[in-house]
């Protein structure tokens, strides 16, 4: 039937084939469906600046809280890590964003049986904030699928804002993330850098007789220990084996400014031992608690992702913010998608080329096989020139194909 109305069964399949890619508007991207391992990931931040044990009070709250969110019997285990891992190595491989001791994560393992993870997240985001004001939180992906796909970013959605002009940078940071806040689907927005930080300004006089380097190394052995700038050594005369020792000024009396500055300093320029309140002014300053750099370029960046609507929408959605606010982008400074959704868009751009390709190689093949450019297409005429080795005209209504031969 289909040959016998060619015209009719050709047009009638293209513009059915035109009409699904009409849909393609209303269809959602992803560029991989979501996984429920029953695990969660929680980060919260404190204020910028709070000490370790401040924070782990405020911690123990929040763990509290999300043990009366959600029913006994859907978690198994609940562990928090606070501040600053021990050893360097941990830290290097952490990606949740922890900058100071104001940051810490909390795992969450589901029992068997429990509600979608999805629904107990979207809870949580809405619970938390409210019980703890000033507090930032944010869901990290726990699966070890959504980290690989993220790419040891801690979110899918990650705003990059480059230039020489930190200042500006910030201040464009914070205006687009307050527009970025009101786009549907997307949660967890916030500014991973902070200019916040508590610090002291010393300010020193060298008419003293003293240099910035000597105050640094004297304040270096009372703070961090000697270890840095004088490395001290005893040797056990039992085993020959020498041991390094550290120096440091006891944290506790050094709990106030005015046991700040009476911290003696010592100096070749100097007559006698000075104290650092005599030789140098004190100030209370903030500073950033973390420099991001790309291509030793001040980097701000702005971490996102999606909820109850699909990436590729809330993306669609930055762009348009992008646009919007491109004559504010500070001169110099570039503005750049990255994250999960660079990725996806690569890869369903190459999907689609190669989509292309395999129906042009196809092509191809039976145009080799029928040896006609037009007995592809089965609407044209088909079989003018007969010949044996024409595959084609064995698709003409009154085919002239010789008759295959005999076995044998």
């Amino acid at each position: 039937m289909a040959l016998r109305h060619r015209a009719v069964f050709v047009v009638g399949f293209l513009l059915l084939v035109l009409g699904s890619f009409g849909l393609a508007p209303f269809l959602g991207r992803d560029f991989f469906p979501s996984v429920d391992a029953s695990q969660i990931l929680l980060h919260a931040r404190t204020h910028v600046g709070t000490r370790i044990e401040e924070t782990a009070d405020q911690f123990a709250s929040i763990e509290k809280a999300i043990r009366d969110i959600i029913p006994p019997g859907e978690i198994a285990n609940i562990v928090d890590n606070v501040g600053f891992p021990i050893s360097g190595i941990n830290l290097t491989y952490n990606t949740s964003g922890t900058v100071g001791t104001q940051d810490g994560d909390v795992q969450i393992t589901l029992k068997k049986g429990h509600r979608p993870t999805s629904q107990i997240i979207r809870s949580l985001r809405e619970e938390l904030p409210a019980r703890f004001p000033g507090v930032t939180f944010w869901f990290l992906p726990a699966d070890i699928t959504s980290q690989i796909l993220n790419f040891g970013a801690p979110a899918p959605i990650d705003l990059q804002i480059r230039g020489p002009d930190a200042n500006a940078n910030f201040k464009y940071a914070s205006s687009l993330l307050r527009r970025l806040r009101h786009v549907p689907g997307l949660v967890d927005a916030r500014i991973q850098q902070s200019r916040n930080n508590p610090a002291f300004n010393v300010d020193v006089d060298r008419t003293r007789g003293v240099t910035e380097r000597d105050v640094t190394n004297s304040l270096v052995v009372n703070l961090a220990g000697s270890s840095q700038v004088a490395p001290t050594y005893w040797l056990n005369p039992a085993n020959g084996v020498s041991y390094p020792i550290v120096m440091q000024t006891p944290q506790y009396q050094i709990d106030s400014l005015p046991a700040l500055r009476g911290l003696p300093i010592t100096a070749a320029g100097l007559l006698a031992p000075q104290t650092l309140g005599g030789i140098a002014d004190i100030t209370r300053t903030p500073r950033n608690a973390v420099v991001s750099q790309y291509n030793i370029q001040t980097m701000v960046q702005i971490y996102a992702t999606a909820q109850g609507r699909d990436l590729g929408a809330v993306a669609t959605d930055v762009r348009k913010i992008l646009d919007e606010t491109a004559s504010d982008v500070p001169k110099g400074t570039q503005v750049v998608l990255v994250g999960q959704v660079s990725t996806m868009n690569a890869a369903f751009a190459d999907l689609l080329f190669g989509l292309l390709g395999a129906v042009v190689l196809i092509y191809l093949l039976i145009v080799v096989n029928f040896q006609s450019w037009g007995d592809p297409f089965v609407a044209s005429p088909l079989c003018r020139r007969p010949s044996p080795a024409s595959f084609g005209c064995c698709l003409r209504r009154k085919p002239r194909c010789p008759s295959p031969p005999s076995p044998g």
